[in-house]
């Protein structure tokens, strides 16, 4: 069962509307709406299609290897048939299966360690900015786009959040809408090796990184509490904080919500628990629903935006690296933590990430989370006020 109103883009007259899909793929049932047979046979292709190419990428030993994978599988796939389909409950579903997988990763220490970052999250909040604005300004004076939708093109903050505000401010939506989809693949693709290398140099020695990890994951998993109940009890947590947050219209608010009620079931009963094998699914889903917003129409329109792309693909990778050197600098976390917690990609698919780069899930999520509100919140302010 799904949802009936899609968001679509309407690039004639750059606006974003919300309206039922042309080609008739729903059916009103009861005022209840279901997927058709069509419909079914494109999703499990679509998964199908993330989960082989999540597993080949495995094979070659690359970072969070089911989210890059299924990715660009699906991504391909969908450029060359335009049928890749993941309903919009999905992304719900991927929210809460992420926000309450980190959620049961969050210890008493981690809510200390949480308290001593709120100013260097803040003072990181406000490089990002900085840095966003540096490139808005070469962006607009001398690759010809202009400042508004500059302005929003360079934010680091969620693809639907920043379009929708930006429709608010008379931008392209459309050019907006693209080069945030590239700022976010091409983020999440440099983030994973950037951090491997780091992590491996930090060790002053050749360490096989993927058995480094392997092990770190496997001791932990050996002090958990591995029960059916308790993974229940999990998933119901989760589920009712994701609600709660679905309606509460925070940006991020389904993922943050469930960490949040997740993590204080876990910090007061240390019962929480999430199979790490459900990471490598979870990873594929956030992958495969990046994919699928890559069509032909995008590629196409590369052509037009050359200079703006390679632009906020350079900028934002030295953004990540500057930001995130300055919180290894400035806190107590690993360098891999740093890093993942300064990355202007997505707060669910870095957060996914986190394990598999040695880093604290907990601590890159909330970080994450800080990012997140605040370039919502005050971005538009700023913006209002030049």
């Amino acid at each position: 069962m799904f949802d009936f109103y899609y968001p679509i883009w309407y690039t004639k007259n750059d606006k974003y509307n919300f309206f039922k899909k042309e080609e008739k793929m729903f059916y009103l049932i009861k005022g209840k709406i279901f997927m058709n047979g069509n419909e079914i046979i494109f999703l499990i292709l679509t998964l199908a299609i993330g989960i082989v190419g999540g597993y080949l990428t495995d094979k070659k030993k690359i970072p969070a290897a089911f989210m890059i994978g299924a990715l660009f599988a699906v991504a391909i796939f969908n450029i060359v048939t335009d049928r890749a389909f993941l309903p919009t409950s999905f992304k719900f579903i991927t929210q809460v299966a992420t926000g309450t997988f980190i959620g049961s990763k969050f210890r008493t220490e981690d809510v200390k360690m949480l308290r001593k970052v709120i100013i260097p999250g803040m003072v990181m909040v406000v490089l990002m900015i900085a840095f966003s604005f540096i490139l808005s300004f070469i962006m607009s004076h001398f690759l010809g786009i202009d400042y508004m939708t500059s302005f929003f093109a360079t934010a680091p903050g969620g693809i639907m959040d920043i379009s929708l505000i930006a429709y608010d401010f008379k931008a392209n939506t459309s050019q907006i809408a693209l080069l945030q989809l590239i700022r976010l693949i091409s983020v999440i693709s440099f983030v994973p090796f950037f951090t491997k290398k780091c992590y491996e140099r930090s060790q002053n020695k050749k360490v096989n990184f993927e058995k480094e990890i392997e092990k770190e994951i496997n001791e932990e998993e050996k002090t958990l509490n591995k029960t059916e109940k308790s993974f229940a009890f999990t998933i119901i947590i989760g589920i009712i904080g994701g609600i709660i947050g679905y309606f509460s219209h925070l940006p991020a608010g389904t993922m943050s919500f469930a960490m949040a009620f997740v993590a204080f079931f876990n910090v007061r009963t240390q019962k929480a628990y999430m199979p790490l094998p459900l990471r490598k699914i979870i990873q594929t889903f956030g992958g495969a629903l990046i994919g699928a917003r890559v069509t032909l129409a995008d590629v196409v329109a590369l052509k037009t935006l050359v200079l703006p792309i390679i632009l906020i693909i350079v900028g934002f990778c030295l953004m990540n690296v500057l930001v995130g050197f300055f919180l290894y600098k400035t806190t107590k976390f690993s360098l891999s933590t740093a890093l993942l917690s300064a990355s202007p990609g997505g707060m669910s698919d870095i957060s996914l990430m986190a394990e598999d780069l040695g880093a604290n899930g907990p601590q890159v999520a909330s970080m994450q989370f800080l990012r997140a509100i605040f370039i919502v919140g005050v971005y538009p302010l700023i913006i209002k006020l030049l």
